[in-house]
């Protein structure tokens, strides 16, 4: 079973210290989400942990620590998705899209092609692989970013506010898919994100304030904390503080967002 562990993690621009003794464990199969205002550290504490920011021997994946002599063994067990990678795709067509991390790494084409149809089944892309990158929607592009992350097998996926501007329908989505590819993959998701709605599926939450974490726990241990959050700008979407205490009495088996679905689930 695969751990990353951060032990005391710091990260500094200069003279200004971003992160200040960062440290938690994640065992597979997990989703953890790392919550909090802009500028609190959560980008660059997903830099650190794909290897792009220069840190000390404080990241570990099971025994390989994150350092120079380590980093292309490293980087294989990972999969990382940033916001700015919505920006611009590397080629014209999906399936050339998301065949590129194999192809860089020398897979034959056999190969390739039954990673895709395994991805395609997973993220369910099979209305998309014949479209252009260009004509990709808002949820279609995160899929095939997810797919070219994932593509390589990963044991560990960092998402860095990949859900900005998607709506909350297309935002469950995506999640609903995260959650599929943590069952059938077993592996772990971090992702940072500055809306509570994204967390609802997570295993544990973390909220960094400063680049320090305040707090941590499972979602309903964190909204306990309603007064800090609202102060920092993480306001509980109506819909999911509702749904959350009716599942807190037992009221509901799941968290639902969407307002008729959960009428007709209070109804049955």
């Amino acid at each position: 079973m695969s751990t990353v562990t951060v032990d005391k993690l710091k990260f500094s621009y200069g003279e200004k210290e971003v992160l200040k003794d960062i440290s938690f464990k994640v065992k597979m199969p997990s989703m953890i989400s790392i919550i909090g205002p802009n500028n609190c550290g959560k980008s660059t504490l997903i830099k650190c942990l794909s290897g792009i920011m220069p840190v000390e021997e404080s990241i570990m994946i099971d025994d390989i620590v994150l350092n120079k002599k380590n980093i292309r063994k490293y980087a294989r067990n990972i999969g990382v998705i940033f916001s700015s990678d919505f920006k611009q795709f590397l080629f014209e067509n999906v399936i050339d899209e998301i065949a590129f991390p194999l192809c860089n790494l020398n897979y034959r084409k056999k190969e390739i092609k039954k990673r895709i149809n395994e991805m395609s089944s997973l993220l369910f892309l099979d209305d998309i692989l014949s479209k252009k990158t260009n004509e990709l929607n808002a949820v279609e592009k995160v899929k095939v970013l997810l797919a070219t992350a994932l593509i390589h097998g990963p044991q560990v996926l960092l998402l860095d506010d990949i859900l900005i501007g998607l709506n909350n329908t297309e935002r469950e989505r995506i999640l609903l898919i995260l959650k599929r590819v943590i069952e059938e993959q077993g592996i772990i998701v971090i992702m940072t994100s500055s809306n509570l709605m994204d967390t609802i599926y997570s295993d544990a939450v973390l909220v960094i304030e400063g680049g320090v974490i305040r707090y941590s726990g499972t979602l309903n241990d964190i909204l306990e904390h309603d007064n800090v959050l609202t102060r920092l700008g993480l306001e509980i979407p109506p819909m999911m503080d509702i749904s959350l205490k009716l599942k807190f009495y037992n009221l509901l088996d799941d968290v639902i967002l969407d307002e008729e679905e959960m009428v007709n689930a209070l109804w049955d």
